[in-house]
């Protein structure tokens, strides 16, 4: 089953998001162009592009759903970059990588992690509040 924020690329490498359009019908795919984030690991849906439509068929035959990639904080993403650098820079100079830097790199791995964390924290807090009443003015 598939939901309009799944995103599909197409045989030409294009990226796509479903689209529901009650002209479509339901003989056509309607799809619009996504767009990537690097930054936030994010598809966006470029509002200002012309969705197209195909056939059924040829959307399931041709088209391959991208996998989901988990959220990425902006400043982790930027954090990650400066330290690879930094880490080429060393290599550069001396020749040879940083002893470390098989440790720097799983660090900032474990860095990464934290919004998913964070994520998975306040859904559980918000469902313990939930089940408690709070959100009904009954607290406890």
């Amino acid at each position: 089953m598939t939901s309009a924020s799944d995103v599909w690329r197409s045989p030409g490498g294009d990226h796509f998001r479903l689209s529901w359009s009650q002209e479509a019908g339901p003989s056509r795919v309607t799809l619009r162009p996504a767009v990537y984030d690097a930054d936030t690991g994010q598809w966006s849906t470029d509002r200002n592009a012309l969705p197209i439509e195909i056939d059924p068929t040829v959307f399931e035959e041709t088209y391959v759903q991208v996998p989901r990639e988990r959220l990425r904080d902006p400043r982790i993403t930027r954090l990650t970059g400066l330290v690879n650098e930094l880490l080429a820079d060393y290599e550069r100079s001396t020749g040879r990588p940083p002893a470390d830097a098989d440790a720097i790199r799983a660090a900032l791995d474990d860095v990464a992690e934290i919004p998913g964390e964070a994520r998975k924290r306040r859904h559980a807090a918000a469902s313990s509040a939930a089940r408690q009443g709070f959100h009904r003015g009954r607290g406890r």
